[in-house]
């Protein structure tokens, strides 16, 4: 319900006023003087409008009644009165009221009235409150705002407009846009002119500009500031303001940008940024360059202003189909490919990473590898021509090996002594173990390791293919250097043909078992007989034959061992280190 306070100083009009707006749905309370009123209103009564006889006797008239309350409590008055004097009413005009009925006005329209007052002072809250959020936004907001007038001058500036100016209000008032005193400046250094700032720009044509960046100078820093400025014209309505003018202080940015395009430019490796170009059925077909540093220029030949914005089938017409092709898939799926590839537009080699660093384009960093990879190719062909000429080596010193083991058969044959044919064969023996090496290596990839099951077994066969015993083998698949390869070689060809000489009794079969296997310390090598076992108190130091010395000599070459056994017949180990064995 309304609460009205009438205040009136006849007792018998406000009576009837008071009834006749009761029975119009409001409460209403009385105050005969403007005194009265005050103090009701102090002791706590809110009515919603009071009210105002204009004449109150004796006392505080109407107005000068309102204009206390109203410095205290903020509540609409509408003023009443029998008269139409015109001083009462320049007065009333004079007040913050909210209007005025005659006494003699009908009660439909004192309460027209009273409802259109209120609505007023409602709508006077909304717009006050409003008011006070845009007041407070535009002092406390970060962003500067300029008003300017038709001349392009300063009229109201913000504080951020202050703090980012770095000027005291009163100074920047009447300032123009473009005061000399800012050497304004555009990105690139250069001064800025009157026709490429904001400001004027938007007097001349009207429109508005937005995130113009420039740079002025302030002299509190002795240094420029960037500041990204938009400029909106204004109607007639907001005079004298012409342009409402918003900036931001974008010095740390535009700082950070030229400190990375800085680096950009110093890189070594190569950078481009580009723009994937697709057909009608989505097809990568062409790309188009975008930005490229000095780096790139230098290292593919091609000058920034002569490719920037331009396909790279205008720039380099017979470039190869799989460039476009890898640098889409890139585009198409996101995915960072590293490459190397030959341009022949360019006829260089070029390690390229790509990647995709936003939707249709794709960047790459690039480096120049083509002295590398003619360093690579030299580096190869030298290499096959060495492993040609030492394979031709090896087929010599077979061929001479071949050769030695025939002479060698030859003298054995000519002689009639059986101690000197067996020793020449037991020569013969020896040489074949290296000639089957050398045969080997020529055969094989490799010049300077050897499989130990290819050549041992191989070796074993030829030694025992004419020999009364079973042999029984068991060499593991394990690659050693061609140095110890030989070694082993003739350590395995003594104790073979020893065990063929002493083991069993001559034309007696028997059997010999070979193993040669690698374990967690190196590689172990036995030959094993079941004969006749070693003389009582044998000890291969005091030994005479070659063969048994040989072997021990060297073992200890190899940094290995040896030992025998002569129980159960005879077993001979060697044990080879496995650092030794190292390729």
């Amino acid at each position: 319900m309304i609460h009205l306070l009438i205040i009136e100083d006849d007792r018998i009009v406000a009576s009837a006023e008071k009834k006749l707006l009761e029975r119009r749905g409001f409460s209403v309370s009385i105050a005969e003087s403007g005194e009265q009123a005050y103090e009701l209103l102090e002791n706590g009564l809110a009515p919603d409008l009071i009210l105002m006889d204009y004449n109150l006797g004796s006392g505080l008239d109407g107005v000068k009644t309102g204009e206390l309350i109203q410095l205290q409590w903020d509540i609409p008055i509408v003023y009443l009165s029998a008269s139409t004097d015109q001083e009462y009413l320049k007065k009333m005009e004079q007040s913050a009221s909210y209007g005025f009925v005659l006494k003699s006005s009908s009660v439909e329209i004192l309460e027209i009235s009273i409802k259109m007052a209120l609505k007023l002072h409602e709508a006077q809250k909304i717009a006050a409150e409003k008011s006070r959020l845009y007041r407070q936004l535009y002092e406390t907001m970060q962003q500067g705002i300029l008003y300017y007038d038709t001349e392009g001058r300063i009229i109201v500036a913000n504080p951020a407009a202050v703090s980012i100016l770095g000027l005291a209000r009163d100074q920047l008032i009447g300032m123009q846009s473009l005061n000399p005193a800012w050497s304004a400046i555009k990105l690139d250094g250069s001064p800025l002119t009157e026709e490429e700032c904001p400001v004027p720009l938007t007097l001349k044509t009207g429109r508005p500009v937005s995130n113009f960046v420039m740079g002025i100078y302030r002299a509190d820093k002795a240094r420029h500031i960037w500041l990204s400025i938009t400029t909106i014209p204004l109607e007639d309505s907001f005079a004298p303001a012409k342009i409402f003018s918003t900036f931001t202080d974008i010095t740390e940015r535009i700082n950070l940008e030229q400190e990375q395009e800085n680096l950009f430019q110093q890189m070594h490796n190569g950078f481009a940024l580009h723009e994937m170009i697709f057909d009608n059925q989505g097809k990568p077909v062409d790309y188009r360059f975008l930005k490229v540093n000095h780096a790139f220029e230098k290292l593919t030949g091609l000058s920034a202003k002569n490719i920037i914005g331009k396909r790279v089938l205008e720039v380099l017409p017979n470039t190869e189909s799989y460039w476009v092709d890898t640098y889409g898939k890139v585009v198409l799926t996101g995915e960072t490919i590293t490459f190397q590839n030959y341009s022949s537009e360019l006829k260089r080699y070029y390690e390229v990473s790509a990647y995709r660093p936003a939707p249709g384009q794709f960047a790459v960093i690039i480096s120049d590898i083509t002295d590398r990879k003619l360093a690579e190719v030299a580096l190869q062909g030298a290499y096959e021509e060495k492993a040609t000429l030492l394979k031709e080596l090896q087929h010599r010193v077979k061929n001479s090996f071949t050769m030695i083991d025939s002479m060698v058969q030859l003298a054995a044959n000519s002689y009639e002594s059986d101690e000197i044919t067996q020793a020449l064969k037991e020569i013969q023996f020896r040489v074949n173990a290296v000639s089957q090496l050398y045969s080997q290596l020529h055969q094989s990839s490799s010049f300077n390791v050897v499989d130990t099951y290819e050549y041992f077994e191989q070796l074993l066969q030829s030694m025992t293919e004419f020999s009364p015993l079973t042999l029984t083998t068991h060499i593991e698949p394990i690659t050693i250097p061609v140095k110890i390869a030989t070694s082993l070689g003739i350590i395995l060809t003594e104790l073979v043909t020893n065990a063929i000489k002493y083991a069993y009794p001559k034309g007696m079969n028997g059997e010999l078992r070979v193993e040669i296997i690698q374990d967690a310390e190196g590689l172990i090598l036995t030959v094993q007989d079941k004969g006749r076992g070693l003389p009582e108190n044998f000890v291969i130091k005091n030994s005479s034959g070659l063969g048994l010395n040989l072997v021990n000599a060297l073992a200890q070459q190899m940094k290995g061992s040896f030992s025998i056994s002569g129980k159960n017949g005879t077993t001979c180990i060697i044990r080879i280190p496995k650092a030794v064995l190292m390729v």
